[in-house]
């Protein structure tokens, strides 16, 4: 997950407000409905997750909220902490609650972890930045998103597949299974 994080970062640092109401590959987002969801769920959500802390009852966790204010501070601390929530030791065994529902751990670890690197994607393509992930967080991701595709698309989290070349990169097979079109731009 640092890995993965350490990408997005790189991402977010190069996010200023002026670029907020850019379109993005997640149709109908804007920038900043980007940054608000990695905010929320990348890193205030994860982090509550890998702590087994219950969902709060305060409305601190409401899609609603803007979290955009001194970007990206809220989105590069949120995700440190849940980064070293998740590296604590136990954090994959047993199960945990992301939203209503106890789920085993290691799911919702892979549920954050691919969202936070398809998501980082999203922002970099919207925002004209390049987007580099390590090998392994590319792999990692495509195997996570091949295997809860099926799921994802009855959620409507992901959009129908793109196809994309068997031979492509990792991370462009990991998009087209998340229904990205690597080849977005704006």
């Amino acid at each position: 997950m640092a890995k993965a994080a350490d990408s997005a970062v790189t991402v977010a640092r190069n996010v200023t407000p002026d670029q907020f109401d850019l379109p993005t590959p997640c149709p109908g987002w804007t920038v900043r409905d980007l940054a608000n969801h990695l905010t929320l769920w990348s890193a205030k959500v994860s982090e509550r997750s890998a702590r087994r802390l219950p969902p709060p009852g305060d409305g601190s966790e409401d899609e609603s909220n803007d979290f955009t204010a001194g970007w990206p501070a809220p989105f590069v601390e949120g995700v440190a902490r849940a980064v070293e929530a998740w590296d604590a030791p136990g954090a994959l065994e047993g199960e945990t609650v992301m939203m209503a529902d106890a789920r085993p751990a290691k799911f919702i670890h892979d549920m954050v972890f691919g969202e936070l690197v398809l998501h980082a994607w999203d922002l970099a393509v919207a925002t004209g930045q390049p987007f580099e992930v390590a090998p392994e967080v590319a792999e990692y991701t495509l195997e996570g998103a091949a295997g809860m595709a099926e799921m994802a698309r009855q959620y409507e989290v992901f959009g129908a597949e793109v196809s994309v070349p068997a031979d492509a990169p990792p991370l462009a097979r990991a998009l087209g299974v998340s229904g990205r079109d690597p080849g977005w731009r704006p």
